[in-house]
């Protein structure tokens, strides 16, 4: 029974941590990039590296794998919860 649970929750926390710039940034997968690193995604990889060490390395591995942690060309600062640019926010909100 203990094997079953370890089982069953080491591979939650293996699905729920595959990358957070891959799940929040689809669109930057394999694309161009500026080669700088969005922190937005540093600063939620390292949050899963904190609480659960595999699962923020898998985190850090798929992202820079996909490329999703670097920032697009035309973004400075970055475009997330945490940092991003002003420019960014201003064109995310609707015109009406």
């Amino acid at each position: 029974m203990k094997i079953l649970v370890s089982l069953l929750l080491s591979s939650i926390l293996l699905l729920s941590a595959p990358g957070c710039g891959t799940l929040m940034f689809k669109e930057r997968e394999n694309q161009e990039h500026s080669g700088k690193i969005d922190p937005n995604v540093v600063i939620m990889d390292s949050i899963g590296l904190l609480f659960f060490v595999f699962p923020g390395l898998v985190a850090f591995a798929i992202d820079f794998t996909t490329e999703a942690i670097y920032l697009p060309p035309n973004v400075a600062k970055g475009e997330g919860p945490f940092i991003s640019d002003p420019d960014t926010k201003a064109s995310e909100t609707p015109k009406n």
